[in-house]
């Protein structure tokens, strides 16, 4: 019996040790960093859509001081049914938005799981409800969406956001 006792704390010391080194290295959140306005992790836009939309993004910033962002996600980044949620704690990570305005919206979308999500900070629920988020995915961004037509849709469901934001 006290034998055992060693035994098993050789292996907890092994394991712990093992965990810490294997940890090293690695983000602590694990989410991708922003590299802009336009986080194109799923490769759906190209190269001079991406900037186009960096650049509307960027100048309406500068106008407002709201900000936008837009990532999409490849499926090998998260599962279809934390989707929803993982936008949220990007949104959080990346602090979208300036501090004590909440003034940030994340658009997350998925061409592979066919599912997007709005993320509006405190302060833009006040302009734009969640409800009127729903209205805007549903009556811009997916009848582009179902055509294949991202950027088209991307580009105006930002305008749409955009427009609401500037005249209220």
């Amino acid at each position: 019996m006290s034998f055992n006792k060693p035994i098993k704390f050789l292996f907890c010391f092994v394991f712990a040790a093992a965990t810490l080194f294997s940890c090293k290295g690695q983000k602590k959140d694990n989410f991708p960093r922003p590299v802009g306005y336009v986080n194109d992790f799923e490769k759906i836009f190209s190269a001079s859509e991406v900037k186009f939309l960096d650049s509307i993004i960027s100048d309406f910033d500068r106008r407002t001081t709201n900000q936008l962002s837009v990532i999409t996600i490849d499926s090998s980044m998260v599962r279809k049914t934390d989707f929803d949620n993982y936008i949220v704690k990007i949104h959080n990570a990346w602090g979208v938005g300036q501090k004590g305005k909440n003034n940030g919206i994340l658009i997350g979308l998925s061409k592979g799981y066919r599912h997007m999500r709005i993320s509006n900070g405190y302060g833009i629920e006040k302009i734009i409800s969640d409800a009127e988020t729903k209205t805007i995915i549903d009556s811009v961004f997916i009848p582009f969406f179902k055509k294949d037509l991202y950027f088209e849709g991307t580009l105006q469901g930002l305008k749409t956001i955009m427009s609401r934001l500037e005249n209220r």
